[in-house]
């Protein structure tokens, strides 16, 4: 698969060509959304009882043009033959690096998200997000985080959820933990597999949104890039029979020493 996107320095250093690329690309994408939309919009309310069901696919294809227009490229996809054999019914578990993963993720499997709240009140991103699915939840609020345990376990039958349980973006020599609250859903849901899988970006410490970068400075390095690289690393799904008689803290350790163990090597 080939796709593609960008990075640089902070915004007053940046060249005028960085800014010309911010917002060329920018261009192409918000134009891009706002061409889609009222498309997708309008199937997922004709089709509402199938929306679950064709909204992924609908917006893989937009994830593909995005990463066309910010120039992301996906050199290998490893081990994609452990995704093909789990049915549809599964939890992504990844590392979270840039806003590109969403793309990533989306083009790769279909899949749907577990998203912060404030998502579901962006302009037509969030109406088309709350038709597909999308699991929304306000991580200040411990009931919610119950909430969001159950749906996913009753709901992710003949569906494809991710989620980024570091709760936040960073660089990989960040090494930036995991969340250990989200793998309850398996006590909850003895039925339900984990896939943990790594996003290793060869411009990661370039292009990853990081502490005190602002949306805008990091969507700007993102562009300076003529091509970002990427390496997808799928690993062994993990069932309720890897997890007997373990902690949701022990089961978080064993997926998440899966899934960033891969960045101790360098890009190959």
């Amino acid at each position: 698969m080939g796709y593609q996107a960008a990075v640089g320095l902070p915004l007053f250093h940046f060249p005028m060509l960085s800014y010309d690329m911010f917002y060329l690309k920018t261009f192409l994408f918000i134009s891009l959304t706002l061409t889609l939309a009222p498309f997708y919009i309008l199937i997922l309310l004709v089709l509402y009882p199938w929306r679950q069901i064709i909204g992924p696919g609908l917006v893989r294809y937009y994830s593909i043009i995005c990463l066309l227009i910010y120039r992301v490229k996906i050199d290998k996809v490893f081990h994609y033959k452990r995704f093909a054999k789990v049915k549809k019914g599964f939890l992504i578990i990844s590392n979270h690096s840039s806003f590109l993963d969403i793309f990533v993720l989306s083009a790769l499997f279909e899949t749907v998200f577990v998203s912060k709240a404030e998502v579901k009140y962006y302009p037509i991103i969030g109406q088309i997000a709350w038709l597909m699915g999308v699991v929304f939840f306000d991580r200040r609020s411990p009931r919610e985080r119950r909430r969001v345990l159950k749906t996913v376990a009753k709901n992710y039958e003949g569906r494809i959820i991710s989620v980024f349980p570091q709760g936040t973006t960073g660089r990989i020599t960040e090494r930036l933990p995991f969340q250990r609250g989200i793998f309850r859903v398996i006590e909850l849901n003895p039925e339900i597999t984990l896939l943990p899988v790594t996003l290793h970006y060869k411009e990661d410490q370039l292009i990853a949104w990081h502490r005190p970068q602002s949306l805008i400075e990091n969507a700007v390095t993102v562009c300076q890039q003529k091509t970002i690289h990427l390496n997808v690393v799928i690993h062994n799904p993990v069932t309720i029979e890897d997890c007997r008689d373990k902690t949701a803290a022990e089961i978080c350790e064993l997926v998440e020493s899966s899934v960033l163990g891969p960045f101790q090597n360098e890009y190959p």
